[in-house]
């Protein structure tokens, strides 16, 4: 009788499975050497899953505790006095044993870790397996089928899993941010390979014919330098074309209101296309309203 899950894979499917591996790994192309699944949501539900038995103990060593009926501090900072008590409960004795305190620290060490640093002063708890996650979800991502030779090897997915299906770059650190521009540019450029390849398969079907995947697509790449451009312009819009418009005008009201109104919704187009803090978009604001103000003083001494 099996005693755990079954792990172990015929020779045959080794076989195979590594003429595939072997394939990718010897790859000439970053993409597919350094690309892996992140596997989201199984993360995702492995710390749920974590968080559920860890809740069960916690319930457990409170009601335990309630059971002492020792009166609680004068702050109450855990609010003991209205802490819901369960009606019927086991001896502390059946319930504080050292399973439950082996068990709670294997949950814990999953979980997360102590921070040694300040062990002795107060003791903090590092959520490791938050922080794997968040810099798992911080690496930048592409779709599957951007890799070209995943994509002629993989048979056990359909065309939109792949589409789907996100992997990371481990060959390139975490990004600090990712713009909104950016990840709409990622997205449109995964839809539009999605369908070009659906149209290939298509037409290869009617055809009978072996379809082709195409190249490789670096949408990472595409997007970062297509919203460097768009920025560039943009920038440069909102120097030239209020400088062209002060210079024919002499009123001083009227370059006062051309100027709010530039600073205002270039201020606004920074904050939804740029993941900037509060305090960047003031910076940033305060020198462009700067530099305008300097085109209005060289205006009115003309």
């Amino acid at each position: 009788m099996a005693t755990g899950v079954e792990t172990s894979q015929r020779p045959a499917d080794l076989v195979r499975d590594f003429a595939r591996f072997w394939r990718v790994s010897t790859a000439d192309n970053n993409i597919t050497l350094y690309g892996f699944r992140r596997f989201k949501t199984a993360h995702l539900v492995n710390l749920r899953f974590l968080e559920a038995e860890i809740a069960e103990l916690d319930r457990k060593i409170y009601q335990a505790g309630l059971s002492l009926n020792s009166p609680p501090s004068p702050p109450d900072r855990l609010g003991l006095r209205h802490s819901t008590r369960d009606s019927a409960i086991s001896p502390n004795e059946d319930v504080i044993t050292r399973e439950l305190v082996l068990q709670l620290r294997d949950l814990m060490r999953d979980y997360g870790k102590l921070d040694r640093e300040h062990m002795l002063a107060v003791v903090t708890l590092k959520d490791d397996a938050l922080l794997r996650l968040n810099s798992l979800l911080s690496m930048d991502t592409f779709s599957l089928i951007d890799d070209a030779t995943q994509v002629d090897l993989r048979d056990d997915l359909t065309l939109h899993e792949m589409y789907k299906t996100r992997l990371l770059r481990v060959d390139q650190g975490p990004r600090t941010r990712h713009d909104p521009l950016q990840r709409w540019l990622h997205k449109w450029l995964r839809h539009f390979r999605y369908h070009s390849i659906s149209r290939k398969r298509q037409d290869s079907e009617r055809r009978k014919t072996i379809p082709a995947s195409g190249p490789y697509q670096r949408t990472v790449l595409i997007a970062n330098v297509v919203c460097r451009i768009v920025v560039a312009l943009v920038t440069t819009a909102f120097l030239v074309v209020p400088m062209a418009v002060l210079a024919g005008v002499s009123q001083k009201g009227t370059q006062i209101l051309i100027v709010s109104v530039c600073i205002i919704v270039f201020a606004s187009l920074v904050s939804l296309l740029l993941r900037t803090s509060n305090l960047e978009l003031m910076l940033i604001s305060a020198a462009y309203a700067a530099i305008l103000s300097v085109f209005i003083s060289n205006v009115s001494t003309e």
